[in-house]
């Protein structure tokens, strides 16, 4: 269960609530370097906003096979912005925009739904052989046990297939998730959560001191636990490999740690950059913002946490996942070996999902 389910649930009564320290904190940027970034609007119409130079011609449909290239509106450095109706509202649209030198492949990053958060597809990221992950095949997200009716509409709009659910046994005892029917879930347990005592940990944050508790080296200590028991994602990729190619999701509760690593892994696989790959690491605190502050707020306001216990439990930094890739270097030389010998990530399977996942 994480931590604003403990808040939200009032497990923690049974504090003696003092006013913690809480400011609240500015919207930390979004991360990823986009040409062209698509935003699904409140209205389910559309807004592409260019953000480098350039002319692009923009063509639109209801997946990237259906492009209606009849149709053209165009986006420039004199109009930057191009809002464009969604005729089907319960419909997701996808673009593509074709310059004098290259065509993309576009839609939605952000999958919003009612009751879910952190909800993400990992496509239209550059590899560095100049090819991108394909839209509408891979999603991460945090915990769906909440969803509405509207919201499992659009999943099911969005052909998911498959859930693969990183929790433990007792987060989904806790909150089950709730998905379409006929969408095949398998638990793929990330992680020892299992064998950890949940108001313990709980325990050890209400009673710690802000002035030496260091949530910094708890976070990077999980991500080296991760490097140290590496057989769940080998099956987990085992899993993905025999999928074929239906659309994924993967998710644990916040959509952040378990689920952040994951998504590492399989955009390294697919030939993306460290760089790059931080920097969709680290894109959980751009969506997660709202909920981590009303959280954090919470917490201050009503149990006295104070915010600088909070704040690195529940956003990721960089050096995070950097812990993580140097515990990998230092034990197998590369995180080549590593996916090859602990995760079963041979030039074969590599292969096979890069003519999966790439376009």
């Amino acid at each position: 269960m994480t931590i604003h389910k403990f808040l939200y649930t009032g497990a923690l009564a049974t504090l003696l609530c003092s006013c913690g320290n809480y400011e609240k904190a500015e919207q930390p940027a979004y991360s990823l370097d986009e040409t062209i970034h698509v935003t699904r609007l409140e209205d389910h119409n559309y807004e592409l906003q260019l953000n480098k130079t350039g002319n692009w011609n923009i063509y639109t449909g209801n997946s990237p096979e259906t492009i209606n290239w009849n149709n053209v509106q165009v986006l420039s450095e004199t109009q930057n912005i191009l809002n464009i109706a969604n005729p089907q509202p319960a419909k997701r649209l996808f673009f593509a925009a074709v310059s004098e030198s290259d065509t993309l492949y576009l839609s939605e990053r952000e999958i919003v739904l009612e009751h879910s958060f952190n909800f993400r597809d990992i496509g239209g990221i550059p590899t560095k052989d100049g090819k991108h992950t394909k839209f509408g095949m891979l999603y991460r997200s945090g915990e769906i046990s909440e969803l509405s009716k509207e919201d499992l509409a659009y999943m099911e709009e969005i052909g998911l297939a498959t859930i693969l659910d990183l929790r433990s046994n007792y987060e989904i005892e806790e909150q089950p998730d709730i998905y379409p029917n006929g969408v095949n879930w398998l638990h793929m347990p990330i992680g020892n959560m299992d064998n950890k005592d949940p108001k313990a940990m709980l325990k050890q944050i209400t009673d710690a001191d802000p002035e030496t508790f260091d949530g910094d080296a708890m976070m990077e200590q999980f991500s080296v636990e991760f490097v140290e028991h590496p057989e769940p994602f080998k099956k987990l990729f085992q899993k993905i490999v025999e999928d074929g190619d239906s659309p994924i999701l993967f998710h644990c509760s916040a959509g952040k740690d378990r689920t952040g690593f994951t998504s590492a892994f399989i955009l390294y696989t697919l030939g993306v950059d460290k760089e790059t790959i931080m920097d969709e690491y680290v894109l959980s605190n751009f969506y997660r913002y709202p909920h981590n502050e009303s959280t954090i707020k919470k917490a201050a306001t009503f149990y006295g946490i104070d915010e600088r216990i909070l704040r690195p439990l529940m956003g990721v930094k960089r050096s995070y996942l950097e812990r993580g890739f140097k515990e990998i270097e230092a034990k197998y030389g590369s995180v080549d070996n590593f996916l090859q010998t602990e995760i079963g990530v041979d030039s074969l399977v590599q292969a096979k999902l890069r003519h999966r996942y790439l376009r």
